[in-house]
């Protein structure tokens, strides 16, 4: 019987990493053309598309992921996961984008006033000491990230200044 276990157990084992060996061919290219590429067998290419294409559905999932979540912390909606929204903030705060995401760990809902949509995170243990409030404007389809240090508070604009009310920043 113990044979039979260790037999079949190492069938296992012995299938499991042949499974696992994958061998991926490459195709060399021969061409001295800088603009040649290498892929591997399996890869796929997508088709380039226009940029007004890509800026308008970036647009509308950036729409969606905010206005549909009203009420919701950005955590359970995966805020930050969502491709459009990550990289319209990304592109806006640049450097800033790994520390303000590390320190974004305290949330407040999803809120809005009149349109425009608010959230806010801050550190762990040190909400004054780092702050980051994000403001979407849904009728001018903007974005205003506003990142606070220990009060050096930098701005970060995408079309110019959200106008935000007095009712919206004290939610």
């Amino acid at each position: 019987m113990k044979k039979l276990i260790t037999g079949a157990l190492t069938l296992l084992v012995l299938g499991t990493v042949v499974s696992c060996k994958k061998e991926t061919n490459t195709q060399s290219s021969v061409s001295t053309d800088t603009l040649a590429t290498v892929l591997p067998k399996d890869s796929t290419v997508t088709p380039k598309t226009d940029s007004a294409t890509v800026t308008a559905a970036s647009t509308n999932a950036t729409v969606d992921i905010i206005t549909k979540n009203e009420g919701k912390y950005p955590h359970d909606v995966k805020l930050f996961e969502d491709k459009s929204f990550a990289e319209r903030v990304k592109k806006l705060v640049g450097k800033e984008y790994d520390e303000m995401l590390k320190n974004f760990n305290v949330e407040s809902p999803i809120v809005s006033d009149n349109g425009i949509y608010k959230t806010h995170g801050c550190k762990q243990h040190d909400c004054p000491g780092y702050a980051t409030s994000i403001y979407y404007d849904s009728k001018n389809d903007n974005l205003n990230v506003s990142i606070d240090k220990n009060g050096k508070i930098s701005e970060f604009l995408e079309k110019g200044k959200i106008a935000v009310s007095e009712t919206l920043k004290n939610k």
